[in-house]
């Protein structure tokens, strides 16, 4: 059996491109180069599987599930040190729209298999995203004294090139001072 794909966007664009996706119909990729190694150049559509798609809910605000059509081709992302769950495929169909919530958060998180830096870098999204019962579960299940100082440098590495001005703030300061208590209290 197979694993769930789903891809997360806000609205029905894309925050990689402006595409503009059709639900329930095939979307096909203008630019499609399968064998090249750099995203920017690869093209197609990006998608991740229900174990992996926590790391990613930063990128939107609704998450879809996704069907690879017949004669769609699909590859599996090659990442130099751990598998990260991205696939990416010419062609696919986005249905069952639903906004990412906390509870669809928690949902994804207790099904998660990512590598365990990865949370780190999922803790800064789903406080970013609002998710502040998720962001609690995960901070109490994996931060500690002896692995703060890593989880603040990851966080700090996910969210200071990057802006997510659809981010929520206050869930965010919430997150990062919980971090800081466990920081002195070393």
């Amino acid at each position: 059996m197979s694993e769930k794909y789903l891809k997360v966007m806000f609205g029905t664009k894309s925050g990689a491109s402006d595409f503009e996706y059709k639900m329930n119909e095939v979307n096909i990729a203008e630019n499609w180069n399968p064998n090249e190694t750099e995203p920017d150049k690869m093209g197609g559509f990006n998608f991740s599987t229900e174990t992996k798609i926590l790391r990613w809910l930063v990128r939107g605000d609704m998450i879809y599930d996704i069907e690879i059509p017949d004669g769609a081709e699909v590859i599996d992302v090659p990442h130099p040190t751990t598998p990260h769950g991205v696939f990416r495929a010419n062609k696919i169909i986005i249905s069952n729209p639903r906004p990412v919530t906390d509870e669809l958060a928690m949902q994804l998180y207790k099904v998660s298999d990512i590598p365990e830096k990865s949370y780190y870098k999922a803790l800064a999204g789903l406080a970013i995203r609002g998710c502040i019962e998720t962001c609690k579960l995960l901070i109490k299940e994996r931060v500690n004294k002896n692995n703060i100082d890593l989880v603040l440098s990851e966080i700090n590495d996910f969210t200071t090139p990057n802006d997510y001005n659809h981010g929520n703030q206050k869930v965010y300061d919430e997150v990062m001072e919980m971090l800081n208590k466990i920081k002195t209290s070393i």
